[in-house]
């Protein structure tokens, strides 16, 4: 007899472009009871994912939606990866990860609408911030900060182990302003995520709470996929400079070196370059508001590379 899918907990994991929802998601799935079964919905603003392969592990189940917001721009290709995400595994808990250039106001109304009662119950929203980009002014004025902070039940602090006291009080002072389920801080590697948090209720359950508008700007940065020769290595060492030349407000991807697979992640503030252990695709995703040619972009990237 087929199992009927009932009040599935669903979990919207919110944040900007770098906050860190990736890592909290890979976090939360290493403390998957074994006898469950999640499943996980992850946007990425480019046309093609980079973060799958990072998050793939038995008992879990994957679907990318690629190209757009899945709030806007990619809403149908949502419902047609999430309908059969629940066909296929049928889980116990659902997690999904926007863009961080994603509306989460669309995703939450799609996710009580008619279509969904009954299979899916959404729980609290958690939206991550680094308490550094407090302090700069184009991250506190941005309308797509103010829509994610909205529509937040819970707010969890990621990076905190590169706070200052200033960092931290103006953390706090967030918390504070916010009327929240909880306000806490990403546990450090190793470390327990509150998992009373995954099964808390929305804050608020009446109808609003999450409309907070969406709205499209027109100076919505691209995406761009840029992609490299299966036999090109890169220097890990080389790399930072010639990524810091380039224009961008975030880069992830995976390349190969001589010595092994590294998992790129940047931000306007800090580069990452670490070993990983999956294949690198030799593949980076990085979105900018600058104007560029792709061909161009891969040129530049080569310069830390050398050919096997």
């Amino acid at each position: 007899m087929t199992e009927v899918l009932k009040d599935i907990p669903v979990t919207l994991v919110t944040g900007l472009l770098g906050a860190g929802k990736t890592t909290l998601i890979d976090h939360l799935l290493e403390q998957r009871p074994p006898d469950e079964r999640w499943a996980v919905l992850v946007n990425e603003f480019s046309k093609t994912g980079v973060d799958g392969a990072r998050l793939a592990r038995e008992g879990v189940y994957l679907r990318e939606v690629a190209g757009g917001c899945m709030g806007c721009t990619a809403a149908v290709a949502l419902g047609v990866e999430l309908n059969r995400l629940l066909r296929e595994a049928r889980p116990h808990r659902l997690l999904v990860e926007p863009t961080g250039l994603g509306h989460p106001a669309e995703l939450l109304k799609q996710f009580r609408s008619e279509h969904y009662r009954g299979v899916l119950s959404p729980r609290a929203t958690i939206c991550l911030v680094d308490a550094r980009s407090l302090a700069d002014a184009k991250f506190r004025d941005s309308p797509l900060w103010h829509q994610q902070l909205a529509s937040a039940d819970v707010l969890l602090g990621s990076k905190a182990d590169l706070w200052g006291a200033a960092d931290q009080a103006a953390f706090e002072a967030l918390c504070a302003s916010r009327t929240l389920l909880g306000c806490g801080i990403v546990p450090a590697a190793g470390g327990t995520f509150d998992a009373a948090w995954l099964d808390a209720p929305p804050g608020d359950a009446g109808p609003g709470h999450h409309e907070h508008g969406h709205h499209h700007h027109d100076d919505e940065p691209r995406a761009y996929d840029l992609a490299f020769p299966a036999d090109t290595r890169f220097d890990a060492d080389a790399l930072p400079a010639v990524l810091r030349a380039l224009d961008w407000e975030r880069v992830k991807g995976s390349l190969r070196t001589a010595t092994g697979a590294v998992r790129v992640d940047g931000t306007t503030d800090e580069i990452n370059i670490v070993p990983e252990a999956a294949t690198a695709t030799n593949r980076l995703q990085l979105i900018t508001h600058a104007d560029a040619e792709q061909a161009a972009l891969e040129q530049r990237v080569l310069a830390a590379a050398s050919r096997a």
